[in-house]
């Protein structure tokens, strides 16, 4: 059996974008289609498409709240809603403002359509970030949360501007939002610690496309698929990455959300699944030999036109 995503090439990757995902992530059968992702470096900046796509989990009641912002930010020309598997009402509530973006009826400064992707079956956030990314021929990604509290338009804004220089040679290959300055107490220290101090770890990142999906393991990442990205993003490939303050930003924790007990254990979780990815692909990626040789091609092929480890 073959995973989600297949990495067929530095450029090519398979995926079933319109059969039914079925759990777990990794069995789906053979005979999918064939995509063919595109090198945008040097593409024109008037001619880069983006998009943003929100995963989102069991976010009811705060969802909307993005998608308000969204609807104001003058670079998006399009949004993407994955919900991966909820069991509550997300999925109604990004329909019913799409349906109101539609007739006129939210205000807006972009003509960006919302598209709202449900997967029947919860595949983990790789899984919906790459479901998303395989929906949309945008040449960049923004990757945002689904329950951010005090983002405004002009933040999102500023993380896709990097990424639409005019100069090729000064344009991002990826952007990080930090969060900042949003909450007091020790919540607030310790969200700041992570943002500024883990900067891999953080869900609100612009990215080119063709370089998103040339990432190996998305759909096997789950909680660690941001450190996937930015593990060769950031440090393997040493493409150029920004970073921009989110002032004011924030969202809840998994122990307000789902309360104490739960929520300690999915955060867990989590730092265990990123632990577990740093080892097990370090291990990888020094034993294999293959391995650094397509390093050293995708260092080449992305990097042609940027400046080599700016950051």
């Amino acid at each position: 059996m073959s995973d989600l995503t297949t990495e067929l090439s530095p450029s090519i990757t398979r995926f079933d974008s319109d059969q039914p995902v079925t759990p777990p992530v990794q069995y789906l059968d053979d005979g999918f289609d064939i995509i063919e992702v595109q090198d945008i470096t040097g593409k024109p900046a008037p001619d880069l498409k983006t998009t943003v796509i929100v995963p989102a989990y069991n976010e009811a009641g705060r969802i909307t709240n993005v998608l308000k912002v969204l609807a104001n930010a003058r670079l998006v020309d399009e949004i993407i809603i994955v919900t991966d598997g909820c069991d509550d009402s997300t999925a109604d509530e990004a329909r019913g403002f799409a349906a109101r973006m539609a007739r006129g009826e939210v205000q807006s400064h972009n003509s960006a359509p919302l598209r709202v992707l449900e997967l029947e079956h919860n595949i983990g956030k790789g899984g919906a970030m790459t479901y998303g990314a395989h929906r949309t021929q945008a040449d960049i990604l923004l990757f945002l949360d689904a329950d951010l509290i005090g983002l405004e338009a002009e933040q999102v804004d500023a993380m896709l501007a990097p990424m639409l220089e005019t100069d090729p040679g000064q344009r991002a290959d990826m952007v990080l939002g930090l969060f900042g300055g949003a909450r007091g107490g020790i919540v607030g220290w310790w969200l700041g610690v992570c943002h500024r101090k883990v900067a891999a770890i953080s869900g609100q990142r612009a990215i080119r496309r063709d370089v998103f999906l040339a990432v190996p393991g998305l759909t096997r990442s789950r909680f660690g698929v941001e450190t996937a990205i930015t593990r060769y993003v950031k440090y393997v490939w040493k493409l150029r990455v920004r970073e921009v303050p989110l002032i004011g930003v924030t969202h809840p924790l998994k122990e307000e959300k789902i309360g104490v007990l739960r929520g300690f254990r999915h955060r867990m979780r989590m730092y265990s699944e990123i632990g577990a990815y740093i080892v097990f692909d370090s291990l990888r990626h020094q034993a294999s030999r293959r391995h650094r040789e397509q390093t050293l091609q995708m260092r080449q092929r992305f990097s042609q036109d940027s400046a080599i480890g700016d950051s």
